[in-house]
C-alpha cells in the first residue's frame, strides 16, 4: 500500500455454523485466504468489547473473527448473574467446541491461509485459547491474556469461593466429576502438546480475579520440558496492573501475533 493511503477495515456480521461472530479484515483482502485469528471475549463481556484488538490485528494484515460466548451478547438469554456463574465451565466448554465448528466454517469457505490459525483471548477468552491449544493441534500459536491454563487448578478455586460464599453446595463426588470433564483441556499437565507451537502471555501482577501465578508456573515449566525459542514463549508481567490489559500489553501482543503467526 502506498504512503499516504486510507486503509478501510472491514466488518462483518455474520454467523458461522450458527454462531454470531464478527469478521475483520482489511475490506480489500476480505475475500481471501489470510492468516487468522479466532479471539474470544471475557466472561460477562461480548463480541464487539474486543474490536480494538481486530481492528489493530487487521491493520498487520490479518483476518479475525470475533464469536459470542454461550449466554453473551447475541447468545444471551436473560439468566440471572447467579446461573451465569454457575454456567462458566459449560461456557468454557461450549466454546471449544464452538472453536472448531468456526474453524469449520473458515475452512470452507478458504478464509484461512495455509493453516495459519491461532487463537486469541481476554479472562475467560485466555482461558478458552489454553484449552484449544490442548485439544486442537490445528491451532498452530496463542495469545493469553489474563488466562489460566491450568483448568483444575482455577476450577478447584472456583468451586471453594463459591462454597464459601453458599452459591455452590457440591458432594465430593460431583466436585471430582466437574474436575474430571475438565482434565482433557488441562495443557498445564500437557506441556509436551506446545512443542513448537508460539505461545504469548500478558498478565497484571495484581489481578485477583485471575491471578497470574499458574500461568507463570506454567510459562516456567514449557521453558523446562520443551526447547522453545526464547520469543517462542513469552511472558509480559505488569507489576502495576490488575485485571485489565495495558495499551502497551495490547499493543506488544499485536506485533508479536503478526510476527509469528
Amino acid at each position: 500500500m502506498k504512503k499516504g493511503c486510507a486503509r478501510m477495515i472491514a466488518v462483518q456480521d455474520i454467523k458461522l455454523r450458527g454462531i454470531p461472530s464478527l469478521i475483520v479484515s482489511d475490506e480489500k483482502r476480505k475475500s481471501l485466504s489470510l492468516p487468522t485469528v479466532i479471539f474470544w471475549h471475557g466472561f460477562t463481556s461480548a463480541k464487539e468489547h474486543n474490536l480494538h484488538y481486530a481492528f489493530l490485528l487487521a491493520k498487520e494484515g490479518l483476518r479475525v473473527i470475533l464469536p459470542a460466548a454461550l449466554y453473551h451478547g447475541d447468545r444471551g438469554e436473560g439468566i440471572s448473574q447467579k446461573k451465569l456463574s454457575l454456567s462458566f465451565w459449560d461456557i468454557v466448554l461450549q466454546g471449544i467446541r464452538d472453536t472448531s465448528a468456526v474453524r469449520d466454517a473458515l475452512e470452507e469457505r478458504k478464509l484461512i491461509a495455509d493453516g495459519r490459525l491461532f487463537m486469541a483471548g481476554t479472562s475467560m477468552g485466555g482461558i478458552l485459547t489454553s484449552g484449544a491449544l490442548a485439544a486442537f493441534n490445528w491451532v498452530k500459536g496463542g495469545a493469553v491474556l489474563m488466562g489460566n491454563p491450568s483448568w483444575e487448578t482455577f476450577a478447584r478455586q472456583q468451586i471453594s469461593r463459591l462454597t464459601q460464599e453458599g452459591v455452590l453446595n457440591l458432594s465430593v463426588e460431583e466436585t471430582e466429576k466437574q474436575v474430571a470433564a475438565l482434565r482433557p483441556y488441562d495443557i498445564s499437565t500437557q506441556v509436551e502438546k506446545i512443542k513448537d507451537r508460539p505461545l504469548f502471555f500478558w498478565h497484571g501482577k495484581l489481578d485477583d480475579v485471575v491471578p497470574y501465578h499458574s500461568a507463570y508456573a506454567f510459562y516456567q515449566a514449557l521453558h523446562e520440558a520443551v526447547d522453545v525459542q526464547e520469543d517462542n514463549a513469552v511472558f509480559h508481567l505488569e507489576p502495576a496492573s490488575g485485571h485489565k490489559v495495558t495499551r502497551e500489553g495490547m499493543l506488544a501482543m499485536v506485533k508479536w501475533v503478526a510476527r509469528k503467526i
